[in-house]
């Protein structure tokens, strides 16, 4: 005699399939807070699970991530997609070329920032930020230097 009737329990399939839904919504919030700057510890507060709760699609007993898992496996999660999305980039760039666009300021402490974007067809790529300081003193040795290592970098 069976233990429990059929259809009871959920299949094993099921199971897997709701731990798929899960991770796709937990990334889907650790982007938010990425994109939005928002604390990891935010987390913490007794509104997060509420927020959750109203907003989601899953269950209402759906537990958010933790701060260690956000911070760890689902930002490094979101940096792995960003790196694949930017190589889309870079294949186009092997097929028409681009062009590499500086921005400079100087800060309140009279640092320098160089920001190199990098622009083709299908848009334009923050690609890496610079802060002068860290680098050589004389100018014409640090551009040739920094030129050197984008082109490198670019390919």
């Amino acid at each position: 005699m069976p233990r429990t009737t059929p259809g009871a329990q959920k299949s094993l399939q099921n199971y897997w399939q709701m731990k798929e839904t899960v991770e796709r919504c937990d990334l889907a919030l650790a982007k938010w807070m990425i994109d939005a700057c928002v604390l990891f510890n935010i987390v913490n507060s007794m509104y997060y699970q509420h927020a959750i709760d109203a907003v989601t699609a899953m269950d209402p007993g759906y537990k958010g991530p933790n701060l260690h898992v956000i911070r760890g496996y689902y930002l490094a999660k979101a940096v792995d997609e960003v790196k694949i999305y930017v190589e889309t980039y870079r294949e186009i760039w092997k097929k028409t070329g681009c062009i590499l666009m500086v921005d400079g300021w100087t800060d309140q402490k009279r640092r320098t920032l160089i920001n190199f974007l990098v622009y083709c067809p299908k848009g334009t790529i923050f690609f890496l930020k610079l802060w002068m300081y860290q680098m050589f003193q004389r100018l014409l040795d640090c551009c040739i230097s920094c030129l050197e290592r984008l082109f490198c970098m670019l390919g």
